[in-house]
């Protein structure tokens, strides 16, 4: 071999050699690159799990449901509230589909749309679970994660059937007398010169006329105890009270030969209300007790101190309300007997009344049916801290 091609064959090594340790000075940077990169992404991970676990624990003290949703429509965590509601603690370990926990397909199909619609943020259709209504909201919670912020309406619910029924029975209650006084009206126009007719129609327009003003005194009755406070400086001697309204109910109890009894243990007591906000509780309740007391039983009522309270209880002997419904009786209109006339004026407002009165002055109402038959009504009010002046 010449000395030619031994250079050349030299130059080739030495080229080869130094290619080959540059690429192995790359391979060893890459290597190197690839190392940080690993350590960045491990660190980045562990900085989104604190990031999630720092979310979830904040979530949890949020006093409304809450979940947090992949883009996939999966429950990824849930706050404590959310879980009870949904049952989560029954089902398997999250991640979950929120199919596992709520099975409506239509509200499903909503919700997968409203991901897809991210990160512009959605409301969803109402959700009923657990005997509650939720409506739900949909927010953006980084690239591929959102909140499922679902607040309870369920009392909103309530209030708006309630105020549904209180308008559908008020108009009831006016349209039912204003109807009867547009009718004999019109007939006195043919039959005024029937003596007989005209007492008849006189004595028709006088009762309906009596139980629309009847109505309206309640109502505007309920309205200024929605929209008043109470007062710390006021007192009532509960004695003098029970006894003025025993007395004005003793015609009504001689016509039905029921006995009204009064038991009254602390005749000094002072009661924090005005006498006559008092007064209305005790009529409202004596007189339906009285109303639906059979003949010839008896009505009790007794004054009791206990602690920093007063325990007014009136029990009578009649039917009682059916068990179902006593929770409801307090509702403004709501009528155990809705067939009932209305001859001796009711309005399903007396109850409503009572319990707002109540409660308007620090006190409650307990309803509840006496096992030897009747109903017991217990009224407890605050006792006052200062003697009347």
């Amino acid at each position: 071999m010449t000395a030619g091609w031994v250079l050349l064959i030299l130059a080739i090594l030495v080229v080869w050699l130094f290619q080959s340790r540059a690429k192995s000075e790359q391979l060893r940077h890459y290597k190197a690159e690839v190392h940080r990169l690993q350590e960045s992404r491990g660190g980045l991970e562990r900085s989104i799990a604190t990031s999630g676990r720092r979310l979830d624990v904040l979530l949890s003290a949020v006093n409304e449901v809450v979940m947090r949703v992949d883009h996939t429509g999966r429950v990824m965590a849930a706050n404590r509230l959310a879980s009870r509601r949904f049952a989560m603690h029954r089902q398997h370990a999250l991640p979950q589909s929120i199919l596992l926990f709520f099975r409506d397909p239509d509200w499903h199909r909503d919700f997968m749309t409203a991901l897809k619609q991210l990160p512009e943020p959605s409301s969803l259709p109402d959700m009923e679970v657990d005997g509650r209504m939720l409506s739900p909201r949909l927010a953006p919670l980084g690239s591929d994660q959102a909140l499922l912020l679902c607040v309870d309406m369920t009392e909103t619910y309530k209030l708006e059937a309630q105020r549904r029924t209180f308008l559908s029975n008020l108009m009831h209650d006016l349209k039912t007398p204003l109807t009867s006084l547009l009718g004999y009206a019109r007939s006195m126009e043919k039959f005024g010169d029937d003596e007989g007719f005209r007492k008849e129609a006189a004595q028709v327009i006088a009762d309906e006329a009596k139980h629309v003003n009847h109505l309206l005194d309640a109502l505007l009755t309920l309205d200024q105890i929605e929209f008043s406070s109470r007062k710390d400086d006021v007192s009532c001697e509960a004695s003098i009270v029970l006894h003025q309204v025993y007395n004005m109910l003793m015609p009504q109890c001689q016509e039905k030969s029921v006995e009204l009894l009064c038991d009254i243990t602390s005749p000094d007591a002072l009661l924090a209300i005005l006498d006559d906000e008092l007064e209305r509780i005790l009529t409202n309740l004596l007189v339906n007790a009285v109303s639906y007391a059979p003949h010839n039983s008896r009505v009790e009522i007794k004054l009791v101190l206990t602690g920093a309270m007063s325990s007014i209880v009136i029990e009578d002997q009649g039917d009682g309300i059916p068990d179902r419904e006593i929770s409801r009786v307090t509702e403004r209109f709501y009528r155990v007997d809705k067939a009932r006339t209305r001859k001796d004026g009711g309005h399903g407002l007396g109850l409503a009344i009572v319990k707002e009165l109540v409660e308007k002055n620090g006190g409650e109402l307990k309803l509840s049916n006496r096992s030897s038959g009747g109903l017991r009504a217990e009224v407890m009010l605050p006792l006052a801290l200062t003697l009347p002046s």
